[in-house]
């Protein structure tokens, strides 16, 4: 009698949906998502995945609705934490997030998928208006008016969300001096 095969520990849902944010990641584009690969990546077989879900639609539908907040609430939360409630700290530590995580990455893959499925379009929906919202309130900490600090996020905001679409454009320095430049000039 030999030893006994290691028992596969099964992953939760959650593990799932972090797996597959990943693959998003990585991959850049949602088609490179699908059973076979999320469950290669966490290194269960798929009765695991037939668990907690039932096809992949439903975890299109449970990714996109975690990604759309608890995700985004818990960058934020983290950003708040580390910053100790100072508002500057808050904004380097976005941008230094911004700049050092496949944030962007998966953040493109959503902004793309949007603009072809409707239910993913009002994820990033909600998910900018969670940013916009917490953007907006580190202005106003900062002793900006409500019209302004809207303003200064709208702009922080759509810097981060195109940077990554012009990374093929030069730099005068590196793309984290320049977006430090932009948030030093809307901290002013």
């Amino acid at each position: 009698m030999g030893d006994p095969q290691p028992q596969k520990s099964r992953k939760s849902k959650t593990q799932f949906i972090h797996a597959a944010l990943e693959i998003l990641a990585d991959e850049g584009n949602v088609k490179a998502l699908t059973i076979d690969s999320l469950c290669q990546q966490l290194g269960v077989s798929k009765g695991s995945f037939y668990w907690h879900f039932k096809g992949r639609a439903q975890l299109i539908e449970a990714l996109v609705a975690f990604w759309a907040d608890e995700f985004q609430q818990s960058i934020h939360q983290r950003i708040r934490q580390s910053a100790h409630d100072k508002p500057e700290r808050a904004f380097e530590e976005l941008i230094g997030f911004w700049l050092s995580s496949n944030f962007s990455r998966l953040d493109q893959v959503m902004r793309n998928w949007a603009r072809e499925e409707d239910a993913v379009a009002a994820a990033v929906h909600h998910a900018d208006q969670l940013l916009m919202n917490f953007v907006a309130q580190l202005f106003v900490a900062m002793g900006n008016d409500e019209i302004e600090a809207h303003h200064r996020a709208r702009l922080l905001i759509a810097v981060g969300i195109a940077e990554p679409q012009i990374q093929h454009l030069p730099h005068a320095g590196s793309a984290d001096e320049a977006a430090r430049w932009v948030a030093t000039k809307l901290l002013r």
